[in-house]
């Protein structure tokens, strides 16, 4: 096994990686050069597809371009357990589930809904600066 840091990537570190770049675009570079390990569900990449599609106007194929880049730096999980932990906003709960899933150490967002929580059972909760802020490599 690993002793590479546990990650899932809230949606809109994807979305902030893909349009503006900055400490978000810093984390895909440690997933793709395998610092950290990065984990994803369906949902999220469902997420993502309809939030390029609906908000930002992309099309099929540029999303799907998105999507095979995302398999290449992260591990598909298929959550098993349904939580109900974001009441501010329970579409937040499946960054929770995957990241109870696939055992993760951090998740990083940007939402104020997740970051609020600050820490998950043994989930860290963290924005992107302070993850990297965090964890040197």
């Amino acid at each position: 096994m690993t002793d590479r840091p546990k990650v899932v990537l809230d949606t809109n570190i994807y979305l902030s990686t893909i349009l503006f770049g900055g400490n978000p675009r810093k984390i895909i570079s440690l997933a793709k050069s395998k610092k950290i390990e990065v984990f994803i569900s369906p949902k999220i990449l469902l997420e993502i597809s309809d939030k390029l599609y609906g908000k930002f106007r992309w099309n099929e194929e540029q999303i799907k371009q998105v999507i095979r880049a995302i398999g290449k730096i992260s591990s598909v999980v298929r959550p098993k357990v349904k939580l109900s932990v974001v009441k501010s906003d329970p579409t937040d709960d499946k960054i929770i589930e995957c990241a109870m899933e696939s055992e993760a150490n951090f998740i990083i967002t940007g939402d104020k809904h997740l970051l609020d929580i600050k820490k998950y059972k043994k989930i860290k909760i963290l924005t992107p600066e302070r993850f990297l802020n965090k964890v040197k490599f």
